[in-house]
């Protein structure tokens, strides 16, 4: 709704961006620091993002246990170290799942925001056990995404979070909820003869899941620049 005061907005925008206020006490690391954890295998080091995205690029010597996951399949020690990266500064499962850690009770835990850019930047290596086309997938603007939800047949795929998800969503009786840790088994739910706009918190995600439909035989697949956010601050109506 169009309805909102500026604060609020202001608010969820804040939200978005960056960490809570009141964010646990994590200690943020950089690609020379987790490096060097890896090689005295000295920490626990995690990609919380799904397995899809983990599969196509993570840093070697890490392992995958994504944002829900969590609770359950932590080190037992809650005085290891443990660090967490996911796809940068944009990205904020890094960030969120560091303060899960911090709620959980650990109390050596880092946050590598710069994540798997900042990794690549240092010249370090990148592995990839799923090989996704390299292709360059189609984008679309949010005004573009706004015209084609009213006027053409699409599958609006909000693959966000539970956590993003529930706070906010387009409504629109044309958006397929599926969050990206679940496309692995769920993609085929998809109509393959419709166009596939593919919705995410910032746009950073939604490349990784063009790439994986492409893969599995979807040759009309677009990505929604800025994503949810962009979305928001621009006025659009949501629900929550």
């Amino acid at each position: 709704m169009r309805s909102w005061s500026t604060a609020i907005m202001m608010c969820l925008i804040v939200v978005l961006a960056s960490g809570s206020c009141l964010a646990g006490q994590y200690k943020e690391i950089d690609a020379i620091g987790v490096k060097s954890l890896i090689e005295q295998n000295a920490a626990t080091v995690i990609n919380p993002l799904s397995s899809i995205e983990y599969e196509n690029q993570h840093i070697p010597g890490t392992i995958n246990i994504p944002l829900d996951h969590l609770a359950s399949r932590l080190p037992n020690d809650k005085n290891e170290p443990i660090v967490f990266y996911c796809l940068g500064l944009k990205c904020v499962f890094s960030w969120r799942a560091a303060e899960v850690a911090i709620d959980l009770g650990y109390q050596n835990v880092y946050a590598f925001r710069g994540g798997i850019p900042e990794w690549k930047e240092a010249g370090f290596p990148i592995e990839s056990t799923l090989s996704l086309p390299d292709v360059t997938v189609p984008t679309v603007t949010t005004e573009e995404l706004s015209a084609m939800v009213t006027a053409d047949d699409i599958v609006l795929l909000d693959i966000n979070c539970e956590e993003d998800a529930n706070k906010f969503w387009i409504d629109t009786e044309k958006r397929v909820y599926i969050p990206l840790k679940d496309l692995q088994e769920k993609y085929t739910s998809i109509p393959k003869d419709k166009k596939v706009a593919i919705l995410c918190l910032k746009g950073k995600r939604s490349p990784t899941a063009a790439k994986f439909l492409m893969k599995h035989g979807y040759n009309d697949v677009v990505i929604v620049e800025g994503g949810m956010q962009k979305w928001i601050m621009e006025g659009r109506p949501i629900k929550q």
